[in-house]
This record gives structure tokens, C-alpha cells and sequence, in this order.
């Protein structure tokens, strides 16, 4: 998707002698990524370099798969894209060992490419991705640092972890040796949608509160560039800081969005999933119109009601309920339903929630437990 409306800065900060933020914007291609050196370490420049270094040589391989999302943004076609920015992040580890040549160094990568209607974001370390909407602004991503972990786990308190002295120690980066295995998130955009890319030099010193509201009250990309990374140095500008803006042009409204989000983490089948298991499964997940009349086929895989009502059995479901279930957790047979009026489901097939199981174990586990629960209490 060719974007009209981006924008980015990146600065030294008022602490740091030299920059070793990286970033990358390609709006005809529709991506943007930032990449931050470690600080600290041996050549992190080199590090962040190389990293949206190999982002750039691979422009042609994505933009192949960027086209085929913008043709049919199915799960197929986004799951391929998905593979490809995973793959070009462990590319681009080896070829910071290989650039560095021992020495100790290497750094975060966040990258999102708007693409069929959808936002697709890979990310590896403590950069983060945001999407602005309705006057708030969401974090996509979670830290790979120990503190943040720790965080999520339960195990520390939000108190504890902004003192800890490991909020900003990374469990995995690219051009280590660790193992590489980045997060993968996928969200449906709206109209007027803005995505925020940037490094912790933002993030560390501006608080969502003063995040919100100047993304709230500056229209003009560029202007509010530059007054996100003034707001940073202001508060003590400890970091490089780097930001990439994007506005979405066209799609469905916010409120329409919003209000399927909401359905589907109230749902039933989703009790067991933490925050970041939700934004993990979107992924695996097709979004399916229900025509009113028409049959909706139960044994090729899980139906989540979004809008409309459908009919089994001498029963009405509506927005929530999942339907199909045992396509995918059992043996038994599906009917199908009857579309009753019109609406929208979101859809998971057997070979999606194997992938699932593949690349996400646990939260495959989480989602399976919420579909037996729903199967035994409502008979689906």
C-alpha cells in the first residue's frame, strides 16, 4: 500500500555523544522500521545499520509479497509476508556477527509494513510499534527485556519494573547469539489510523499521557515528528531517539473496529488468553463476511460472531459466539449454520491453528483450553 502520509526524525539526544539509531521509511512499499544499536556495546551503529541495511536490499522479495497482501489480504497471503520479515530479521542477525566480526554487539528491529487493509509488525527487542486511534494510543509490541518479562509473568509490579535495573537488559537482539525468534503481530487498520514506529529514546522519557495528547492534537506528520522528539529531550532526552509516522488512508471506521476487537476479547473462547495471546492469534485468523440466507459451513474450521445472528439446531447465536469449535479440537461432526442476518465473522481454519501450535505453543495451549471450556458449557 503506497503511503500518502509519513513522516521521521531521529536525534542524539542530550546524553549520548554519538547516534546509534537506524530507521528506514518506504512509503510506496508502505514499511517502516527502526532499528537501536545496543547501547553500551561495541559497534551498535554497525549493528542497526546493517540491520535496516538488509531491510533495504530485500525491497524487491517484499515487494512481491507486499502485492499479493494488497490483492488479497487473506491469511495466506499475510502469513507469507509474516515469513518473509522473520526470515529478513535472521538475515540480518547473521550479518551483523558476520560485520562486527566477534565483537560484542548488536541491536533491536521493529518493522511494520500496511499492506491489504492490515498492519503487519515483526519485532525483536525493546523498539516499539503503536497504533493511534480514537485518541489513544495502543503499544503492538512487548519488550524483550528481563524487566518486562518479569512484568508480564506477574512477578514484579508496573512500580517495580520502571526502577528495576533490567528494564532495558534484552533477553534477545539481533547480531547476538542468543536465539532469534521475533513476535509477529497483525492488526486490521481504519481510516485515519496513525503508526507510530520508534526507539526507546521516545518511549523512556515520554509517558503515554504526553504520547496521547500529542498525537492528539498535531495533524501535520511532520510537525509532530519533531515535537515527539522535542518532548523527549525535554523530559532528558537519555537516548538516541528515532520515530516513524504513517497515517492510513481509507478503510473501515474506527468505530467498526473497535467494536470487533471488543467482541472478540469478550468472547468466550478467548477467557484464557492474556494480552499479548490476543494481539498473537489476529494473525491466524480470517476475517469473513456472512451473507443473509446463505449456509455457513462449520467443518472446515472456528467461526467467531462479530456482528449479525446465525442459526443451528433450532438456536439463534449472535456476536461472540463461536461456532465450529470441534473442527478444530475434536472429530465430531459439524453442521452448518444458517445466516440469519447479515454480518461478520472472524475465522480460523484447522491448518491456521496448527501453525499456531507451531509457532506459538503456549498461546495455542491458552486458546485451546478457552474452546474446550466453550464446547463442554454450551454443547457448540
Amino acid at each position: 500500500m503506497h503511503l500518502k502520509h509519513t513522516a521521521d526524525r531521529t536525534d542524539i539526544g542530550r546524553q549520548r555523544d554519538h547516534n546509534e539509531d537506524a530507521y528506514l521509511v518506504q512509503a510506496e512499499l508502505g514499511l517502516l522500521a527502526v532499528a537501536d544499536g545496543m547501547g553500551g556495546l561495541e559497534h551498535g551503529e554497525v549493528a542497526s545499520a546493517t540491520a535496516i541495511g538488509t531491510l533495504q536490499a530485500a525491497r524487491s522479495i517484499l515487494e512481491e509479497f507486499v502485492s499479493r497482501v494488497d490483492a488479497s489480504p487473506l491469511r495466506a497471503s499475510r502469513a507469507a509476508l509474516g515469513s518473509a520479515l522473520e526470515q529478513i530479521s535472521e538475515v540480518a542477525s547473521t550479518r551483523i556477527q558476520q560485520a562486527v566480526k566477534g565483537a560484542n554487539s548488536g541491536t533491536t528491529l521493529v518493522v511494520g509494513v500496511i499492506a491489504g487493509g492490515h498492519l503487519l509488525v515483526a519485532n525483536t527487542g525493546d523498539s516499539r510499534a503503536y497504533l493511534f486511534r480514537q485518541g489513544r494510543a495502543r503499544c503492538l509490541t512487548d519488550d524483550h527485556t528481563v524487566a518486562a518479562a518479569r512484568l508480564r509473568a506477574g512477578l514484579i509490579s508496573q512500580e517495580e519494573h520502571d526502577r528495576s535495573p533490567y528494564q532495558h537488559m534484552l533477553y534477545q537482539a539481533l547480531g547476538t547469539t542468543g536465539e532469534l525468534d521475533p513476535d509477529l503481530f497483525d492488526e486490521p487498520l481504519a481510516d485515519g489510523d496513525i503508526v507510530l514506529l520508534c526507539s526507546d529514546g521516545l518511549t523512556g522519557p515520554v509517558s503515554p499521557t504526553e504520547l496521547d495528547s500529542l498525537l492528539r492534537d498535531e495533524p501535520d506528520l511532520d510537525r509532530l515528528a519533531q515535537q515527539l522528539i522535542d518532548r523527549a529531550n525535554a523530559n532528558g532526552g537519555p537516548d538516541n531517539i528515532t520515530v516513524c509516522l504513517a497515517r492510513v488512508d481509507g478503510g473501515p471506521s474506527a468505530e467498526d473496529l473497535e467494536r470487533d476487537r471488543a467482541t472478540f476479547k469478550q468472547a468466550g473462547i478467548t477467557s484464557a488468553l492474556e494480552s499479548v495471546d490476543l494481539r498473537l492469534v489476529r494473525h491466524f485468523f480470517d476475517h469473513r463476511a456472512l451473507v443473509e440466507g446463505e449456509d455457513l459451513p462449520l467443518d472446515d474450521g472456528m467461526h467467531v460472531l462479530l456482528t449479525g445472528e446465525v442459526e443451528r439446531g433450532g438456536q439463534r447465536f449472535g456476536p461472540g459466539r463461536a461456532l465450529g469449535i470441534g473442527a478444530l479440537v475434536t472429530e465430531l461432526e459439524q453442521p452448518s449454520a444458517r445466516v440469519l442476518s447479515s454480518g461478520s465473522s472472524l475465522w480460523m481454519s484447522s491448518d491456521s491453528y496448527e501453525q499456531l501450535e507451531r509457532r506459538r505453543p503456549r498461546t495455542a495451549a491458552r486458546l485451546a483450553r478457552g474452546l474446550l471450556v466453550e464446547l463442554a458449557s454450551k454443547q457448540t
